[in-house]
């Protein structure tokens, strides 16, 4: 997720010098039904081992 101002985050978290934030969750209640979710692609798909993908 990207969007925020990640040194001002920081700053009011009082997040030390020597740590970087790497995420940041979307919290939140919905206000509305979600959209149906597709389904999930084979892990033979998705997955590459030993090698680049290209």
């Amino acid at each position: 997720m990207d969007g925020f101002d990640f040194d001002a985050v920081g700053k009011l978290i009082n997040l030390p010098a020597d740590h970087v934030i790497t995420m940041m969750p979307a919290i939140g209640k919905g206000v509305r039904e979600p959209w149906p979710r597709g389904g999930q692609l084979p892990m033979s798909e998705v997955v590459v081992t030993d090698k680049f993908a290209v």
